[in-house]
């Protein structure tokens, strides 16, 4: 196996960080300017963008940390990504909304009285759901999980590292995906190829192999064995990894004699 410094980072590299607060810092501008919840009434145009600025800078910390917390935790699970947004969405604006209300009584003590406390939390819930539904969507597109135009030729012989291996598509074992990349398994070791599962699955011409969940697509000679747990379904590996099947797939498998007749 290749290194780990190979696998990109649980909560994002430093150029996503980058343009995530950039956005956040834009995004502050506008609502400084725009004063919405009654906040155009406070001060003048300087002090609202300091505060929505530190504001929105601050909240895209903590839904950035917890959204890709969030996706891996999904993802161990075997569930989409997009099923961590709610309950991400739901306990980031408890944990928002506290420490922004302490921050806006010191701007504006008046606030207080004005707005709420449930209704506090109901403004932090409407800014903040739009941002992360809009983040997911465009974190997604970067990565390329929509359609794409035709990548280069998948190539297994030019690592990227020292610890990447040197072998070509024949000696695949199986691919998963890890964050906004692919794992590339061979017999020799692996790589990190960026890009959507179905773009790298798509150059393996003449391999025998499945995709047996959305993150996930196996080689045949791959498998070792099958593991039953009620009614989930793991492939035991050669390499002692364990690939998910998703229930959509059961069949498929067994269609292609993968799986014993009474695999449910």
């Amino acid at each position: 196996m290749s290194a780990d410094a190979s696998k990109p980072p649980l909560l994002g590299t430093a150029r996503e960080w980058t343009i995530d607060l950039s956005v956040a810092v834009v995004i502050g501008i506008l609502l400084g300017l725009m004063g919405p919840f009654g906040s155009f009434f406070n001060d003048g145009p300087a002090v609202r963008v300091a505060y929505w600025v530190c504001s929105v800078a601050f909240g895209m910390v903590l839904f950035g940390t917890l959204t890709r917390l969030g996706a891996a935790g999904a993802r161990r699970l075997g569930l989409p990504d997009w099923a961590a947004l709610a309950p991400v969405i739901l306990v980031g604006t408890v944990l928002l909304g506290a420490p922004l209300r302490l921050f806006a009584i010191a701007f504006w003590p008046g606030v207080i009285e004005a707005v709420p406390l449930a209704a506090w939390f109901g403004q932090c819930l409407a800014i903040s759901t739009p941002l992360v539904v809009g983040s997911y969507v465009l974190r997604g597109r970067q990565a390329g999980e929509g359609p794409a135009p035709p990548a280069p030729a998948l190539s297994l012989t030019s690592a990227p590292s020292e610890a990447a291996p040197s072998a070509d598509v024949s000696h695949v074992l199986y691919l998963k995906m890890e964050d906004h990349y692919v794992r590339i398994r061979t017999e020799h070791g692996s790589r990190l190829e960026m890009g959507p599962l179905a773009r790298v699955t798509a150059m393996l011409t003449g391999v025998e192999g499945l995709q047996t969940h959305r993150s996930w697509w196996v080689a045949r000679r791959a498998i070792a064995g099958v593991e039953r747990d009620g009614r989930n379904l793991r492939l035991r590996l050669v390499d002692g990894e364990t690939a998910p099947v998703s229930r959509a797939s059961v069949a498929k498998l067994r269609a292609a004699g993968w799986l014993a007749d009474d695999a449910e």
